[in-house]
């Protein structure tokens, strides 16, 4: 697909999909129609959850396989057969494959058995036992395969990301009352107590995810989401309690059409507002102009530990020109604290395919691009002297209060006629 974000985008939206089906298919499954349809459209209650969709992040396919995971295990555990084991089983690998942090998740498959054998007795043992027994021995031939790659990452997870998870996180008041609607947190803590009433024991299926986060305190809403299925679940259950189907229809559509309207007037400008904006839109003007070569200078950030070289990759994701990084670029200096900081691999990871303008040297330069964190930051002497006779022709300068990184982007090009000059 090379360089277009349009296949991932289309993927991960098809997998959100999947995951409104599987949570309408789990709630009709544990109890009946009403419960699975409102749980499937609360999902669009949840404003959080929607700006993840069109990410090139692994969360929603981890939302997906996991509910996947949960609804194959329902099925297979209350019915038996071949087809139905099979599927739970390669269910519960995928999961397993997409994210660590699914390995804690997975805790949610023995809940479900105890449930099932509560109910329905010894004949769920030898469902469980087959299940378990080839999904363990599927995903050992997996770690064996891949036996370093899986030593390495697990040592990093330890090393690096452990210590980080306690550095920072949203509060719970954040995640439950504005990242997702709060009548639909609400409407969960309603539900424990119908469930407790009822001592209904399926509804331990849905609140297991849900709990085991609030017990290991867990407080980066990235973790939540492949539990919002469940949480959704939880929602649905207490909403059925409403006293009419109009009543549970007026109070869906409130909260699915606020969450609506908070993502488009509220999430969406503020993304739009941020400086990495001028990366899409300079990216935009470069593919308008002609020539095939643009040079890019990036200036150091001494307000932020992050890479100023990361804006170059997401620049090229958004021209179709060849980008050559300058040698006139001052040398960034790798901060001593970024060992365990959240931008460490801004530092590690170097793209090969941008050859600097000595190696590519004799060919010729559409424009000179000046990444910068400030509105007129001063040019370094051998900056100036690369743009000597470029004139600014065009600066994308949107910027905002959060976030330190920022991605000023200046456009020098040669004047009319003499476009092309060697690198």
């Amino acid at each position: 697909f090379g360089e277009a974000r349009i296949a991932i985008q289309v993927f991960t939206t098809l997998l959100f999909s999947g995951t409104v089906v599987l949570t309408y298919a789990i709630g009709r499954t544990l109890w009946n129609e009403t419960v699975g349809v409102i749980a499937g459209v609360l999902l669009l209650g949840m404003p959080y959850l929607l700006t993840q969709v069109p990410l090139m992040l692994v969360d929603v396919p981890t939302m997906f396989f996991m509910t996947l995971a949960v609804f194959t295990t329902i099925i297979a555990l209350r019915r038996g057969g071949a087809v139905p084991l099979a599927l739970s089983v390669a269910a519960i690998v995928l999961a397993l494959l997409t994210k660590y942090s699914a390995w804690v998740m997975i805790s949610v498959l023995p809940v479900i058995f105890l449930v099932f054998l509560k109910e329905r007795g010894g004949v769920v043992l030898g469902r469980a036992a087959m299940i378990a027994g080839a999904a363990g021995l599927l995903i050992g031939a997996a770690v064996l395969s891949k036996y370093d790659v899986f030593t390495e990452q697990l040592g990093l997870l330890q090393n690096y990301q452990a210590p980080a998870l306690g550095r920072w996180g949203e509060s719970y008041v954040s995640t439950f009352l504005f990242q997702i609607h709060p009548f639909i947190t609400l409407a969960a803590l309603f539900s424990l107590a119908v469930a407790v009433a009822r001592k209904d024991l399926r509804y331990l299926i849905v609140c297991w995810l849900v709990l085991l986060i609030l017990v290991l305190d867990i407080k980066r809403i990235r973790y939540l989401v492949p539990a919002l299925p469940m949480l959704a679940l939880m929602a649905a259950y207490g909403l059925r309690e409403l006293g009419g189907g109009r009543i549970r229809r007026y109070t869906v559509s409130c909260i699915v059409f606020s969450a609506l309207v908070t993502s488009v007037f509220g999430y969406l400008p503020f993304l739009t507002a941020t400086s990495a904006e001028n990366l899409k839109n300079a990216g935009e003007y470069l593919d308008s102009i002609g020539g095939e070569n643009v040079e890019v200078v990036v200036l150091p950030q001494p307000r932020t530990s992050v890479n100023p070289a990361a804006a170059v990759p997401i620049l090229d994701l958004f021209t179709r020109k060849r980008i050559v990084l300058s040698g006139a670029s001052p040398e960034g200096r790798r901060p001593n604290s970024v060992e365990t900081s959240p931008v460490r691999f801004t530092w590690e990871v170097k793209p090969v395919y941008y050859p600097d303008s000595a190696a590519a040297g004799g060919e010729e330069v559409a424009a000179i691009v000046v990444i910068s964190d400030a509105n007129g930051s001063p040019l370094p002497s051998p900056v100036l002297q690369r743009m000597a006779g470029h004139r600014l022709t065009k600066a994308f300068e949107v910027s905002d209060r959060v976030f330190r990184y920022k991605t000023i982007v200046r456009v020098y090009e040669p004047p009319e006629g003499t476009r092309g000059h060697d690198l």
